[in-house]
């Protein structure tokens, strides 16, 4: 099964642009990240999270901040409807 940093890779491999990257992230379904409070987890990466956009934004500068604004308020309203 896919997980939303695979499709984060093949966006950065150039196997999809950016239109349909971000596409892709707004319908994704997301995992909770999982976040504890020990200073471990600042390195620590759920593959199918919110922590895929956030790589994609911060590292790989794949998207935008406007992209990412939009992508977290779809994760955010998906969420809401769970």
């Amino acid at each position: 099964m896919e997980t939303a940093m695979d499709v984060v890779r093949r966006a950065e491999r150039g196997e999809m642009d950016h239109d349909e990257l971000v596409r892709v992230l707004k319908t994704w379904h997301y995992e909770p990240q999982y976040k504890t409070s020990g200073l471990g987890d600042d390195w620590q990466i759920v593959e199918n999270s919110f922590d895929a956009v956030e790589f994609a934004y911060m590292s790989l500068n794949l998207i935008s901040a406007d992209d990412y604004a939009a992508i977290a308020e779809a994760a955010r309203i998906s969420a809401d409807r769970q």
